[in-house]
Formats: structure tokens, C-alpha cells, sequence
């Protein structure tokens, strides 16, 4: 196990402790690999390798050319198979994990991919996916540190969920306003697909968190949903 890893502050019997220092552990592991890595270079390799540069159609048997496009670009993305799988009330942290790692992603790709004309308003719009970003990962290191309450948490996700919809609605502003069949209108496109993707995730994790609280047997109040 990685130096970094706490060690057991715990007795044979002790179950809750263990627990702690299990998911203390996992933590610890999660942030030694990602320091490692230089996973924007990657997300960012994938998607432009995918997307060539920026062009106008200007006759008609150029659109087969950029509709092909679109679907390569889709294609790189998961496949749905990975986000059903974490449709279940104990896949928590992987669903945080998921959530997390996605809104860094559509950063990365949106701001690598998009031309100059639109970084004012792209950098508007992924402000919201930041702030999503940070919520999430304060809730994940709360629960895996059984630091956070109950109230704490759905009011974090909350906010993190409120957030991803209001880059949606910003999104798809910019959207209506480019070219179609454009490297940008495609680039969005595919952000928007995500990012309802992303929204279900969410609905998906508000189950997950209310199942985590009722099997640790918090009393805590709990805020009336942000959501649906």
C-alpha cells in the first residue's frame, strides 16, 4: 500500500473504525494516482484526435463528411454501459468518482476544442461546471471521512446538481447561436449529450446518498430536493 495511506487506529472488533480508515486509505490511494498523472493532457489527446481542424461547409457533399464526424465524436465519449452501470444505491463513491471525472473532462474538451470567438461565453458556462466540480468532490472526501451530515451533504449535492443545469441552459444559448455542422456546433452538441448524461448521474447519486444516510442511521434533517 502507498506510504501515504493512513495506517488503522483500530481493534480487531472494531468495525466502524476499520471502515474509517478503509476508505481513508482508498482516498489517499485516489490522490497519489491522480498526482501521477496528467490526466487534462490525456481527455484532451482523446477528443482532438477526434475532431479535425475547424471548417466551414461550403458545399453540400462536405456534410456527409462532418456528420461522420459528429458520430466519431460521440463514439469517443463512454459507452452507456458504463453509466448504467452505476445506476445502484451502493455504487456512491463511484458514482461521485464519475460525476467528478466528468465535469473535468467537458472543462478540458470545451476549452481545448472550442475556437478563440467563444471563449467568453464557454468560460461563463464552465464556471458553473467548476463550482459543480468542487461541490462534488467535497462531498465524496466528506463521506469517505465521515466528516459530513446528512444535511451537509444533499445540500452540497444540491448545489452541485444546480449548477450542472444552469452550464446546461448556458450551453445550449451559445449553441443556438453557431453554425451548424461547425466544429464548434458539433463540440457542443456533444457536451450537451453528456452533460444530460451527467444530470441523470446525479438523480441517480441523490438515491445513493439517501440510502447511505438511512443504512448509517443519520437523524439529521433532511432539505426539501433541489430537483426531480
Amino acid at each position: 500500500m502507498s506510504e501515504a495511506a493512513p495506517h488503522p487506529e483500530t481493534t480487531t472488533g472494531d468495525e466502524a473504525a476499520f471502515d474509517a480508515w478503509l476508505a481513508a486509505a482508498n482516498s489517499a490511494l485516489h490522490d497519489t494516482v491522480e498526482a501521477a498523472i496528467d490526466l487534462d493532457a490525456g481527455r484532451a489527446e482523446i477528443f482532438a484526435t477526434s475532431v479535425s481542424a475547424e471548417t466551414v461547409p461550403l458545399v453540400e457533399e462536405d456534410t456527409e463528411e462532418w456528420t461522420h464526424l459528429e458520430a466519431v465524436l460521440r463514439e469517443a465519449a463512454d459507452s452507456i454501459a458504463h453509466w448504467v452501470a452505476l445506476t445502484g444505491p451502493h455504487t456512491l463513491y463511484q458514482q461521485l468518482t464519475k460525476a467528478i471525472s466528468t465535469t473535468r473532462t467537458m472543462t478540458v474538451v470545451g476549452r481545448a476544442l472550442l475556437p478563440d470567438d467563444l471563449s467568453g461565453p464557454w468560460g461563463l458556462a464552465a464556471d458553473f461546471l467548476t463550482q459543480s466540480h468542487l461541490d462534488l468532490t467535497q462531498l465524496r472526501g466528506g463521506l469517505a471521512h465521515r466528516t459530513i451530515e446528512r444535511h451537509e451533504a444533499l445540500a452540497l449535492h444540491g448545489r452541485a446538481y444546480g449548477s450542472v443545469a444552469t452550464f446546461q441552459a448556458a450551453l445550449q444559448h451559445t449553441l443556438a447561436t453557431a453554425p451548424a455542422q461547425t466544429k464548434a456546433h458539433i463540440v457542443m452538441s456533444r457536451l450537451l449529450a453528456t452533460t444530460e448524461m451527467l444530470l441523470l448521474l446525479l438523480q441517480w447519486n441523490r438515491n445513493s446518498l439517501e440510502h447511505f444516510f438511512d443504512d448509517s442511521g443519520s437523524t439529521a434533517n433532511v432539505p426539501s430536493a433541489t430537483h426531480r
